[in-house]
């Protein structure tokens, strides 16, 4: 027996496969198909016999056509209909609550020394002594000397005007006693007129002679307590420029004293916030401000009053610049220059509610507006708005106490939409 090759094997299978089908199709066909179709066909020509030759083959289009419209109908897949729903949208809302509230406007400001003054030398001379205390950072009380300048000019000064000054004062003595004696001779007759005016002349000259000198006592007098510079205040020290031996002239830079008892806090106000304060009548002078300093993980609270306000609006940053005062810093040994979160309040406002920004909508013409779920579904309602504080806005009308407003945005909203609260 002679043994083919794989390809040989492979096809001689798939004949003998193929055969086997084949005669099983023929099979299934004689069985079940061909019985019925030979019965139709005896059917359909005992039909068409009668007709006349020319009527059959319409009438065997026409009735194919039927047939097979039938057999369509009769295999068609029925298709479920539905009816559409209304869609519904899940939303957030904020239940209305009327009642009195204080508005509080947050900023952030900086704290200022409210006096800032360059200590400067009075006098000329060489610095001879510097306090230990005179240095950048340092906390000095009011009346401490800070440095000396060498007084030893103003010492010579001193005296020789008041040298100056008894010398004259005895003069204008004696000159007295000569006017008080030739007005005695005047009277007995003895001198003339002209004798007793020309003592009162000297007399007049002395005086104002010795008014003269007394004046110049009290300038070296004063210069010679300058050389001694004390504190004027109590204050920090910043911007020292002096040292022992250095010469200095009159008007010199000698350090910056920020004052360590009083300060101001300097914040600014937006211009939406400034006409808010001023669209409900707010006096803005004297309004009390909360100062928050953080220190590490401290936070420090000061207390005070807006004292002035700034005279324009900032165009660079929108705002208005306000400044108040600090009535108590206790011993937090603050410094000008920190940083802080400022809290100012207004008037109190009564019969408003405060809702969230993004409740409030504004259409074409400017006219501000929210969304009240009724029946679950959106009402437009038209609102009077206060002022906006923080991320809130205060509303006084439109709205009844306890309903909700819509917050959240989307751009099917509108009047009558179906919404659904989570």
């Amino acid at each position: 027996m002679v043994v083919g090759t794989g390809n040989q094997q492979f096809r001689r299978y798939i004949i003998i496969r193929t055969a086997n089908m084949l005669a099983k199709f023929e099979d299934l066909w004689k069985r079940y198909v061909f019985p019925p179709l030979s019965d139709f066909a005896r059917l359909v020509y005992k039909l068409l016999t009668p007709l006349p030759e020319k009527a059959r083959l319409p009438v065997s289009i026409i009735g194919g056509s039927v047939l097979f419209y039938a057999l369509m109908v009769v295999t068609n897949p029925k298709t479920k209909t539905f009816e559409p729903r209304e869609q519904s949208w899940d939303v957030r809302v904020h239940n209305v609550v009327f009642g009195t509230t204080i508005p509080e406007f947050m900023s952030f400001g900086e704290v200022m020394a409210e006096r800032n003054i360059f200590l400067r030398a009075l006098v000329d001379g060489e610095v001879i002594s510097v306090s230990d205390d005179l240095h950048e950072g340092a906390f000095i009380k009011k009346g401490e000397k800070l440095l000396t300048i060498d007084p030893f000019e103003y010492e010579n000064a001193l005296g020789e005007a008041k040298a100056q000054l008894i010398s004259a004062e005895a003069s204008l003595k004696m000159s007295l006693q000569d006017y008080e004696r030739a007005q005695k001779l005047f009277e007995k007759g003895t001198v003339a007129l002209r004798y007793l005016d020309e003592k009162k002349t000297d007399l007049t000259v002395k005086r104002a002679n010795v008014d003269r000198l007394k004046i110049v006592v009290r300038r070296a007098k004063r210069n010679l307590e300058n050389t001694n510079v004390v504190a004027p205040f109590d204050a920090y020290v910043s911007k020292v420029t002096v040292d022992e031996g250095r010469l200095v002239n009159r008007n010199d830079h000698i350090a910056l004293l920020s004052d360590a008892s009083s300060y101001e806090i300097r914040f600014n106000l937006s211009d939406s916030e400034y006409g808010s304060l001023l669209s409900t009548q707010t006096k803005i002078l004297g309004q009390p401000v909360i100062a928050i300093w953080k220190v590490g993980d401290k936070e420090i609270s000061f207390e005070g009053n807006v004292k002035y306000v700034g005279a324009r609006i900032d165009p660079s940053i929108r705002g208005v610049d306000v400044i108040a005062d600090v009535k108590d810093i206790g011993n937090s040994q603050i410094r000008g220059g920190a940083f802080v979160e400022v809290i100012m309040q207004g008037n109190k406002l009564s019969n408003v509610a405060s809702i969230p920004e993004d409740a409030v909508f504004t259409d074409n013409e400017n006219i501000k507006f929210v969304y009240v779920i009724t029946n679950n579904r959106l009402e437009v309602r038209r609102v009077k708005s206060l002022m906006k504080v923080g991320g809130n806005i205060l509303i006084s009308e439109g709205v009844s106490d306890g309903e909700n407003v819509l917050t959240t945005r989307f751009t099917e909203a509108a009047e009558g939409v179906l919404v659904n609260i989570p």
